[in-house]
């Protein structure tokens, strides 16, 4: 049966969890990602999508998750960097895009609710050179022609999604796209792509999976949606544990949209798997998805959930 991988948002955590729930659903049903006819990613799951396109392994990227080659040195003298404890740099002055606002401001029915904290939120200032130097290790230089890639952005001033890949869109490398869909807003600087500025493909949905849908792509008759930052079964309560609780909310909005998405696959007769962190994955993600500092952490923890999970999926309990 063809199959459509779709992965989604998640930051440096999400990265970490997707990648473990790749490797125990690789074991589980004795398949290899880097066979799927179709892989769609988003923000950290464009990586992945990259990176299993170019033929590397699952079982690679988890390896360097459990076993991180050392940071490189900071330079005497050079200020701390901020992203190694998962905290942004301190962002421009003023809205990150004002020609995005004025679109939102005339069709505002047309954006989903991100898109407005996204333009309103500062330009951030953080080196995307970071992020193209992690996506070009895994990623080829050319796309392939199978399996066929979408790797999702948004234009910061239309608020078009635009799935790069597609006949089309800009021309980019998979590096350079993946580049751009990770582009947090607020944090990074906008990456610029033939004239034009692309944020994280998150703010205009966690998984685009409805791009599975499209005419220009081979028709797949299973999906494996996985989404990092959506969740899976209750979140605690505001008295118990408030930041839990606004964290479960939050995911609960996100996975809103991408049930919407999954129920038009499945209305289109593709037969669905679909998956997100449940409590415990959750409680050790904690708030911050971008603290690079807990990802073998929450590696581990996923490399049991998630088995625990696909152990269900195949003997129908719940």
């Amino acid at each position: 049966m063809s199959l459509g991988l779709v992965l989604g948002t998640g930051g440096q955590l999400g990265y970490a969890w997707t990648i473990a729930a790749l490797t125990t659903w690789e074991q589980e049903t004795g398949r290899d990602a880097r066979e799927a006819d179709v892989l769609v990613g988003t923000s950290a799951g464009s990586v992945i999508a990259a990176a299993l396109a170019s033929g590397v392994p699952v079982a690679d990227m988890l390896a360097q998750l459990l076993d991180p080659p050392p940071a490189p040195s900071r330079p005497k003298g050079a200020p701390r960097s901020t992203a190694r404890r998962g905290l942004p740099p301190v962002p421009r002055v003023g809205p990150g895009s004002l020609r995005l606002l004025g679109e939102i401001a005339r069709r505002p029915g047309r954006f989903p609710p991100l898109a407005f904290g996204a333009a309103l939120l500062p330009t951030g200032r953080g080196d995307t050179t970071g992020l193209h130097r992690w996506a070009t290790k895994w990623a080829r230089e050319q796309w392939p022609e199978a399996p066929q890639v979408r790797i999702v952005a948004m234009d910061y001033d239309t608020g078009a999604r635009v799935p790069f890949g597609r006949t089309g869109a800009p021309p980019a490398s998979m590096a350079e796209a993946a580049t751009a869909s990770c582009a947090v807003p607020g944090w990074f600087s906008p990456v610029r792509i033939a004239g034009r500025r692309y944020v994280d493909g998150g703010v205009c949905s966690a998984t685009s999976a409805d791009l599975l849908l499209d005419r220009d792509l081979p028709r797949v008759d299973e999906a494996l949606v996985l989404v990092p930052l959506a969740r899976s079964g209750e979140s605690p309560t505001v008295w118990s544990n408030p930041v839990g609780a606004t964290d479960g909310w939050l995911r609960g909005l996100i996975g809103g949209r991408t049930a919407g998405e999954i129920a038009r696959l499945r209305a289109a007769g593709i037969a669905v798997t679909e998956h997100a962190p449940d409590a415990e994955d959750r409680a050790v993600t904690g708030w911050n998805v971008m603290d690079p500092r807990k990802q073998a952490e929450v590696a581990q923890v996923a490399l049991r959930t998630t088995a625990a999970r696909w152990v269900r999926e195949r003997t129908g309990e719940r």
